[in-house]
């Protein structure tokens, strides 16, 4: 069995349109910390936990967008919906044939700043992942990426942005042994010169570092198709769109493993 540990912000958390496809996939299960045991893998995916470690609450219409970013450290997905989680291990699976413990920890909103030491995102991350390690014993640990939106928003260079990708790619590797940090490019959000900044730091991480592989750069092309993007709220996908990208994900990361 291999665990993948899914983060990011807002994509990676979940926030489209509707809950698509709920069956369980053959082959992978999602580890839960609360519960410290081990589900089938379908939508939605994801636990809300607060920074104190207490069970917390799904972002929800009506949800005080505020208060909840300040009490969860990790969301699940947005509204019980879609995330791509499930598809992307799906195809991982049948690439691989292998068994899949999927960990998902993300929270919307997030820089990458927000996953560094002295955050309650990271705590609760690792937290959670060691949990998984210690549920089951794995023959390797794979972590998957998708953030950048708000850095984007927030004007960071693509310098600042790598050094501390690479600063939490160290911390991953001390606390939990990941083989590598798997990037999905992240799309547009910014609409500017500032969305760049993060894609070409993530095409170039991916060069420089061995410890990271691109797995998908399609986000970009979906940015342009409607029915890939969310309907109502600007940078977000839509059950297809993420849908999509974690089958694309999915099959790069199992080609790699292969």
């Amino acid at each position: 069995m291999d665990i993948i540990i899914f983060s990011g912000q807002s994509n990676m958390q979940g926030q489209c349109e509707c809950l698509s496809d709920s069956t369980p996939v053959d082959g992978a299960v999602e580890f839960k910390f609360l519960t410290g045991c081990a589900v089938p893998l379908k939508n939605p995916v994801g636990e809300n936990i607060k920074c104190d470690f207490s069970e917390g609450y799904t972002f929800t219409n009506g949800t005080d967008q505020d208060a909840w970013l300040r009490d969860h450290a990790l969301g699940a997905a947005c509204y019980g919906h879609t995330n791509l989680v499930p598809k992307f291990c799906e195809e991982y699976v049948h690439v691989t044939g292998r068994e899949v413990l999927a960990v998902h920890a993300a929270k919307g909103s997030t820089t990458v700043k927000d996953w560094l030491p002295e955050s309650a995102s990271l705590d609760a991350l690792v937290k959670k992942a060691l949990a998984a390690k210690k549920y089951a014993e794995a023959e390797r640990i794979f972590f998957v990426w998708l953030q950048g939106e708000s850095d984007a928003i927030e004007g960071k260079s693509r310098e600042v942005y790598k050094a501390r990708l690479e600063m939490l790619n160290s911390i991953l590797k001390t606390e939990l042994g990941i083989e590598k940090f798997g990037i999905i490019r992240v799309g547009r959000f910014t609409m500017n010169a500032k969305d760049d900044e993060i894609i070409t730091a993530q095409d170039e991480i991916c060069v420089e570092n061995p410890d990271f592989v691109m797995l998908t750069r399609i986000a970009t092309e979906l940015n342009e198709i409607p029915e890939y993007m969310h309907p109502q709220i600007h940078g977000h996908y839509s059950a297809k769109g993420l849908e999509k990208l974690g089958i694309d994900a999915g099959h790069a990361l199992g080609e790699m493993v292969k």
